[in-house]
């Protein structure tokens, strides 16, 4: 049997709005601000801008119209359908409310393995993502997502047997019990950093209590977790390098960094004609390089020698296929709002190009 990537994470309904809201709102100020801007182009202050913003969002209709619908969310959901789609055997490790049994049948459709989604007797988390032409919102319930943890359930040491990976998507308090034990029981440990779960350098101190393996974080988080703007990644890493072995930070259209100790790659963006939406693009890059490292990587002992010193040009190689691999992954899903097949993404990787990775320094 082939050995699964586990995915620790949250599983809950989104609620999917579409409509032209967004779009009549900017209209309505942008028509308003224009008309008064021209006739009274020396009575501009603060507030007269927020009586005209305020106006139009007042003068929007009450009752919205817009195409609705539920599907599975979650970062768990998510990562689990994602990696699955790429070729990888994968486990998810969640929890579900009332009236989601539903999902168990959708996810096992999908080839995801749902022995260690449990479900307990509380209401299922919901988030309303309002879409719109040009930007998405998210909706997070917290209190609810809250309530959805590992507390009074008993998981066995059975789930993590035929694990190879395991990746908390986020790193949370609520997790970090299952992934100290997936460490101890040697899986190759690799975890997200969000801001909607760690806010503070103190806040992930109190939560990564040991140097685990790899880890992904935006740039713009790691800026809202420093309460700055560091001058060069290389500033950023020497804040986080404390976390993790291997560090990936992203950063949007400038592309991707990976940092360890002993080198530091950088993956420029890749300009595309047009980008339909940037939800999904990060847990889309964090698919596509576990997906490389586990085809690269035999286990948790083989990387161990890969980071040693003397082995570092085996691993600068392995993870600048990693590097490679995720950032095209997450260019299918921004151009094409899906999420790819391995033959769906090496016909895709044809039409592209991305430059040789350069090494770089602060």
């Amino acid at each position: 049997m082939l050995k699964e990537i586990l995915v620790l994470g949250e599983l809950h309904l989104d609620l999917n709005y579409e409509s032209d809201f967004y779009e009549q709102l900017v209209e309505k100020i942008v028509s308003r601000l224009s008309q008064f801007i021209k006739y009274n182009p020396d009575d501009l202050n603060r507030k007269i801008f927020e009586k005209v913003i305020k106006s139009g969002f007042s003068e929007t209709p009450k009752k919205i119209i817009g195409h609705c619908y539920f599907k599975r969310g979650g970062n768990g959901n998510n990562s689990s359908e994602f990696l699955t789609r790429l070729g990888i055997p994968t486990k998810l490790i969640s929890i579900i409310g009332r009236g989601s049994e539903w999902m168990y049948d959708e996810l096992k459709a999908l080839g995801i393995n749902t022995d260690a989604v449990f479900q307990i007797d509380e209401i299922t988390p919901v988030s309303t993502i309002i879409k719109s032409s040009f930007t998405t919102k998210i909706h997070l319930a917290p209190n609810l997502k809250n309530k959805m943890s590992f507390e009074g359930i008993k998981v066995d040491d059975v789930i993590f047997e035929n694990g190879k990976i395991i990746f908390s998507t986020p790193i949370a308090k609520k997790f970090i019990e299952i992934f100290e034990r997936a460490s101890q029981l040697d899986l190759i440990t690799a975890y997200n950093i969000e801001t909607q779960k760690v806010q503070t350098l103190q806040q992930l101190t109190q939560l990564i209590r040991k140097r685990y393996d790899l880890f992904f974080l935006n740039l713009k988080d790691a800026y809202i977790i420093l309460k700055n703007n560091p001058s060069s990644v290389i500033e950023v890493d020497d804040k986080f390098k404390p976390y993790a072995k291997i560090r990936v930070y992203t950063a949007g259209s400038k592309g991707s960094y990976i940092i360890t100790d002993f080198f530091n790659l950088h993956f420029p963006g890749v300009e595309v004609s047009e980008i339909v939406d940037r939800t999904g693009a990060g847990d889309c890059y964090a698919a596509g390089f576990l997906t490389k490292l586990y085809d690269a990587v035999e286990d948790k002992f083989k990387l161990n020698e890969l980071l040693k010193k003397e082995n570092s040009d085996q691993l600068k190689s392995i993870l600048s296929s990693c590097g490679k691999y995720a950032t095209y992954s997450a260019i299918y899903k921004i151009t094409r709002q899906q999420v790819p097949t391995p033959e769906e993404l090496g016909n895709f990787i044809n039409t592209l190009d991305i430059e040789n990775n350069q090494d770089f320094i602060g």
